[in-house]
């Protein structure tokens, strides 16, 4: 216990950050579909800030090792805490068992609707096909997220927002039925 210390943990995140972790992660990710069966017909999507305190001069989004640092920085805080920084994960499950399929870390000020398409592209990827469906919240609903995933065969189940004239139309039509 003596030879951990938080210098040692901090060079050892400095070495994970440097390593492919990318391969690693699909390729235990990939290992587990096949070695448990998940089924990935339907993957669950959602992203939260992770409030951080402290100086992070080195998570600016410059690149280091070929690869870019995320950004911690101050946006829309949802802990109402403008004063801290921030990071936004991004995290989808499968439907069967809430198994964590894919992963990622962006910027603070990163705002949630713009992180779909690329979440949707990483996943067809990773499960070699686009007839899974996708599930999200509102942010998802918008012309170029949810066109993206249908002109590339997807599907996708998300809630339209309050106010939206799609939402207007059928409250109006519910009421008339």
């Amino acid at each position: 216990m003596e030879l951990l210390n938080d210098d040692r943990a901090g060079r050892m995140l400095d070495r994970l950050f440097d390593a492919d972790r990318a391969s690693l992660i699909t390729t235990t990710v990939l290992g587990v579909i096949r070695e448990f069966g998940i089924d990935t017909t339907q993957l669950h999507n959602d992203s939260t800030t992770v409030t951080v305190t402290g100086s992070y001069p080195g998570a600016d989004g410059r690149t280091r090792g070929g690869k870019p640092t995320p950004a911690i920085r101050h946006g829309h805080n949802k802990d109402y805490r403008p004063d801290l920084k921030q990071l936004l994960f991004i995290l989808t499950i499968s439907a069967d068992g809430a198994v964590p399929i894919a992963y990622r870390v962006a910027g603070g000020n990163t705002p949630d609707d713009v992180t779909h398409v690329p979440t949707w592209d990483e996943l067809r990827d990773l499960v070699g096909r686009s007839d899974f469906l996708y599930v999200a919240d509102s942010k998802l609903c918008s012309k170029l997220a949810m066109g993206h995933i249908h002109a590339h065969g997807g599907r996708f189940v998300t809630v339209v927002p309050h106010g939206r004239r799609e939402d207007t139309w059928f409250r109006d039509w519910a009421q008339w039925e």
